[in-house]
């Protein structure tokens, strides 16, 4: 299986993808950095894009965005060992849509 996965990783860094694709990695793993930081609670946050380094995460209410402004050194923490390769340095909230 191996020889598979370096044959993925040429083709992506050939493409000149694989960084896009890492950032990406970051949104999939976001549950379980907010799970690992919030708790139960995590799961309101909704990771929904990635604008270079940074992160953006729906959040249900301005209380929320506080909360994970304030967290937020932690919360890149969660994702630097769920995503290492992601590259993720920020943490930046939009209203969630109802």
């Amino acid at each position: 299986m191996k020889p598979v996965s370096r044959a993925v990783d040429r083709l992506l860094r050939g493409l000149g993808i694989a960084a896009d694709v890492a950032r990406a990695d970051a949104v999939d793993r976001w549950p379980a950095a907010a799970t690992a930081v919030f708790g139960p609670d995590g799961a309101t946050t909704t990771a929904v894009a990635v604008d270079g380094a940074t992160l953006i995460v729906a959040v249900p209410s301005s209380a929320w965005a506080s909360e994970v402004r304030l967290r937020e050194r932690e919360l890149v923490a969660a994702l630097e060992t769920s995503a290492p390769r992601s590259g993720i340095r920020r943490v930046r909230t939009i209203p969630a849509s109802r």
